[in-house]
């Protein structure tokens, strides 16, 4: 979210608009594959299905991400508005997993003696 806040302030040249770009793949993608695996791990009883609705999430994400930016690029708040609209979404996810985390109770692992 850092970054994307970052992006409007940056990108004002090429070099800072490229470093940004960068910096923020880097972190975006980053997190797929130990989010795919953690998910897997989870979902154990279904790997394949929970990678389908995974990956599906993703670019439903993508999806609605690209609406969005288009949203706040007709609604006239120009271009630099884009990732700072993008950082919201990503605190308000972060709100929701976070919200949700706190009500799901912590698993217990009860040891066995033979």
């Amino acid at each position: 979210m850092v970054i994307m806040l970052a992006i409007p302030f940056l990108a004002r040249n090429e070099f800072g608009a490229a470093i940004s770009m960068v910096v923020w793949g880097a972190a975006t993608f980053a997190v797929v594959p130990p989010l795919q695996m953690r998910v897997m791990r989870v979902a154990s009883e279904a790997p394949g299905l929970s990678s389908s609705v995974n990956i599906g999430a993703f670019n439903l994400g993508n999806a609605l991400g690209a609406a969005a930016g288009g949203a706040v690029i007709s609604a006239g708040l120009g271009y630099s508005f884009v990732p700072v609209m993008g950082a919201i979404v990503a605190g308000l996810a972060l709100l929701l997993v976070f919200m949700s985390a706190r009500k799901q109770p912590e698993t217990v692992c009860v040891a066995t003696a033979n």
